[in-house]
């Protein structure tokens, strides 16, 4: 893809993310995304079926480029619990990054609760295909959605500022906690 596809593609997601935060999915049109994007219907169209392609290829990016980071930082033996920090520290501050983004998907009343399940979702099933030994065990499922669900439950918290905190405090105290499982 070229650069001015890139830009244009960054102009649409823009625009949709600020009426995202404004108005609900169901209320966003081509056709005011268009207008605000300084673009023809047309060009929108090259890249996205609809309003609701854009908010799917939106989340993929999202949980594609967390999953990415939590793919590389990832303990990959009990002795390196260090990486934990690594991994709190790069997804806290990817979020903290993407936060009007992330703020304005997770917001939405049924749509963002279905952002939410997807990433949980792929977070614990990342963590129980690295952590092999316990792919049958109950009680370590149990932990493992305990644990990310809190994890982002404390996100979700910092992102609608209902956790006045900085994105640095925030991922020291997912490292801290972490290190007691």
């Amino acid at each position: 893809m070229d650069r001015r596809q890139n830009k244009t593609q960054l102009g649409i997601k823009e625009v949709f993310i600020h009426l995202l935060s404004e108005n609900p999915i169901d209320k966003i049109t081509v056709s005011r995304i268009s207008e605000l994007a300084d673009i023809n219907r047309g060009t929108f169209y090259l890249h996205y079926h609809d309003v609701y392609d854009l908010h799917d290829q939106i989340v993929t990016e999202l949980i594609a480029d967390m999953t990415a980071i939590f793919n590389t930082t990832y303990p990959t033996t009990t002795e390196n619990y260090s990486s934990f920090k690594t991994l709190s520290y790069q997804l806290v501050t990817y979020i903290a990054t993407h936060q009007t983004t992330v703020d304005a998907l997770l917001n939405q009343q049924q749509v963002g609760t279905i952002v939410f399940k997807k990433i949980k979702k792929t977070f614990i099933q990342k963590a129980l295909t690295l952590e092999t030994d316990l792919s049958d065990n109950i009680p370590d499922k149990i932990e493992i959605n305990f644990i990310v669900s809190g994890i982002m439950g404390l996100i979700i918290d910092f992102i609608s500022h209902e956790l006045p905190i900085t994105a640095e405090e925030l991922y020291q105290n997912i490292y801290n906690l972490l290190l007691k499982f």
